[in-house]
């Protein structure tokens, strides 16, 4: 063999090395990735469950403030029908 062939063979052999340990270190990384992930995920889902009880009780305010406001106007309504009417 000469020293072209035994450069390529050499050469082959490294590809092959620096694949296989780039397939390695991908297979050590993705749990990692994967846990991370995860992470993020259930952070985003309770910053959204948050928020939407925050927006739950606003509405659930502002509705009893508007029923509170209706009730008291018909009160008042009626009393003053009564006012007129004898």
């Amino acid at each position: 063999m000469d020293s072209k062939q035994k450069m390529g063979i050499a050469g082959a052999g490294l590809l092959v090395l620096g694949t296989g340990l780039s397939l390695l270190g991908a297979a050590l990384l993705t749990p990692i990735f994967a846990g991370w992930a995860a992470a993020w995920a259930q952070k985003g889902t309770a910053r959204l469950t948050a928020s939407g009880e925050r927006a739950s009780q606003t509405i659930g305010t502002v509705a009893g403030t508007l029923h509170r406001s209706f009730r008291e106007a018909a009160r008042t309504g009626i009393s003053e029908i009564r006012k007129i009417n004898g």
